[in-house]
């Protein structure tokens, strides 16, 4: 019989001089695990973990499902899977050499041990392939971990060269790596045997005694991420809910430093590995404002570990809610989240510009973000009786006359389909949104109890949205806010490519076409493919490199239509993106979009050049 020997070529005593050489270095990792859970809080998020949450969090890790979306994503997968491997076979090991041989049970004997040398040779060539690729990218400290882990991934190979050189078996050619170096590399080292194998178990123990310190720490806590962290975005849990509210000195706003932060925030960026996938997707960051959401991240992380960081207000206010940044994390971390609590916490101090300051005080009294009276809203189209849906409108399509002409032109489609449509007239103000993305919670959770008896009044089951921003808050937020929320919520989207799915509305419109998606709808609501069932059939339809939730935003998010008027820099970059992709004509969702997109391609002296809603494209 076949076994795999313990220890070999190395003293008698070498097993009790390494255990106990092993308990100072499991002090400092277990110190170091108690240090970051009590930080971060990680036994309270641990606590938020049942059976379907796990599954989803393995399935997301086991699969690397958004790491292997970038570049280097395949040797990060391959670095992974060595990686884990190597430790299930080298616990495999331990729990066979110090446990079982004493029960007189042996796993790794004869077919089960060819086997193991197999798997384990493949999975350390996989191990070393992908800490090799991602060392010219590191940094400092990365390249450190990176040297560390490729010595142990070598002299693992040596050492069992070596043991294969002096003690050959009938598994030895299934070490595949191993036996090819036996007889070349096998004669040198073994006279350093026991040296080289001190260091190679030494640089182990200190590795992961290290592990809670140091970078490598998401390999601990992005399971927890990714089991508690949704696919699609969220916007930041509600402070209170004002249907509750029984003292308003108790609330605590934001936050101003990082210790401030609730455990469902806080337990997030222990599983940052500074890998500024977010900064890269992130379009305040590409088109030049002071933000990247993995300093944030990073400094919000050092800060909570004793260290010095303040979150810069033009950072905070650079922020587009977009979601990209949450969208690219492979750990499901949500940056974007800290500076909406950020935002919140800057609100109620005060501390807003002017064109902060005239958005919320037309909100207060117009009860729109337009700033305008709320009479004749509305009045140019007619409410059907027995209506199948409210049409909510929206601010920005309500009082603009590119709106007038879009919300006419829907109403008609959903007619000729056979969909009867009312419509709240004056009795629509803001959904609330831009307020909430301000960090005005208090105006945004009034907003939403006003709307919801309102629909309650009127017996609205079913409300269509014409806007993304709305859809987003009505669909998501309002029932966190509002007890005994009963509305279905649809994107005139959504109801339009069923229409034409099912032969009641077609397609009119051909040409070179591309779609921008709006944030809130592909990356908030995943709202994707239905705008292609209509935009397949356009001859004529090309995507933009940036599509689908890997959208880049048009600018106007997070309030920033109202703030950062005048700039127009991200509207202009995917207007670009448009044109590189062959395409005379952009298609939107959003009357935010429209706006934008529109000034910018006037803004860019465009002749010919078209931005069109959706529903245009139909008859």
């Amino acid at each position: 019989m076949v076994v795999r020997e313990s220890f070999p070529l190395l003293p008698s005593w070498t097993p009790i001089v390494m255990y106990s050489i092993l308990i100072p270095f499991a002090l400092i990792f277990l110190y170091g695990l108690w240090r970051i859970s009590r930080k971060f809080e990680l036994v309270r998020a641990l606590k938020e973990v049942d059976l379907r949450k796990l599954r989803r969090g393995l399935i997301r890790v086991l699969s690397q499902k958004r790491v292997l979306e970038i570049d280097r994503g395949f040797f990060h997968a391959l670095l992974f899977a060595g990686t884990l491997v190597l430790f299930l076979g080298t616990l495999t090991v331990f729990l066979e050499t110090d446990i079982l041989e004493h029960l007189g049970v042996r796993i790794l004997f004869d077919g089960t041990y060819s086997a193991f040398e197999l798997i384990m040779d493949s999975f350390g060539v996989l191990f070393l392939i992908g800490a090799l690729s991602f060392f010219p990218t590191r940094d400092r400290e990365g390249k450190i971990l990176l040297l560390g882990l490729l010595y142990i991934g070598v002299t693992g190979f040596f050492l069992e060269s070596t043991r294969i050189y002096a003690q050959p078996n009938a598994a030895s050619h299934y070490s595949l790596v191993g036996y090819l170096l036996s007889g070349t590399v096998g004669p040198l080292i073994l006279p350093f045997y026991t040296v080289l194998w001190w260091s190679h178990a030494l640089l182990a123990f200190s590795m992961v005694a290290y592990l809670p310190y140091s970078n490598l720490l998401h390999s601990l806590t992005a399971l927890l991420t990714s089991s508690l962290e949704e696919e699609i975005v969220r916007f930041p849990k509600e402070p209170f809910r004002l249907q509750e509210l029984e003292d308003v000195e108790e609330i605590k706003l934001g936050f101003e430093e990082a210790s401030e932060l609730p455990w469902y925030e806080k337990y997030m960026l222990a599983a940052c590995v500074k890998c500024g996938r977010c900064t890269d997707s992130c379009p305040a960051n590409l088109t030049g404002r002071p933000l990247s959401p993995k300093d944030v991240v990073q400094g919000l992380k050092v800060s909570l570990l004793g260290g010095t960081y303040e979150l810069a207000e033009d950072a905070v206010w650079s922020c587009v809610s977009c979601g990209a940044c949450s969208t690219a994390c492979p750990n499901y971390i949500s940056p974007f989240t800290f500076l909406m609590e950020r935002r919140r916490s800057l609100v109620a101090e005060g501390r807003i510009d002017k064109k902060m300051g005239e958005l919320l005080n037309g909100l207060r009294r117009y009860h729109n973000s337009l700033s305008v009276p709320q009479r004749g809203r509305l009045s140019w189209i007619e409410s059907d009786d027995d209506p199948d849906y409210y049409l909510w409108v929206g601010c920005q399509y309500s009082f603009d006359p590119v709106g007038k002409r879009v919300v006419s032109k829907l109403v008609d489609l959903l007619r000729k389909a056979g969909i009867r449509i009312a419509i709240f007239g004056e009795m629509e103000t803001c959904c609330g949104e831009p307020a909430r993305r301000l960090g005005e919670e208090g105006m945004f959770q009034e907003f939403a109890l006003t709307n919801a008896e309102l629909f309650k009044e009127l017996g609205v089951k079913r409300l269509l949205v014409l806007c993304p921003h709305g859809l987003t808050v009505f669909r998501h937020e309002y029932p966190k806010v509002v007890e005994d929320w009963d509305v279905e919520v649809v994107s005139h989207v959504e109801l339009l490519a069923k229409l034409v799915r099912e032969g009641r509305l077609k397609v009119s419109r051909s040409g070179e076409l591309t779609f921008h998606d709006p944030c809130n709808l592909s990356r908030f609501n995943s709202v994707v493919e239905e705008p292609r069932e209509i935009l397949s059939r356009v001859d004529g339809f090309r995507e933009m490199g940036r599509h689908g939730v890997n959208t880049f935003c048009c600018g106007a998010g997070g309030a920033n239509y109202w703030y950062q008027t005048g700039e127009g820099t991200m509207a202009k970059e995917r207007v670009k993106e448009a044109l590189e992709a062959g395409a005379k004509a952009v298609v939107v969702a959003c009357p935010f979009c429209y706006a934008m997109l529109n000034d910018a391609s006037k803004g860019m002296n465009l002749e010919g050049f078209e931005v069109l809603e959706i529903s245009e494209l139909l008859e």
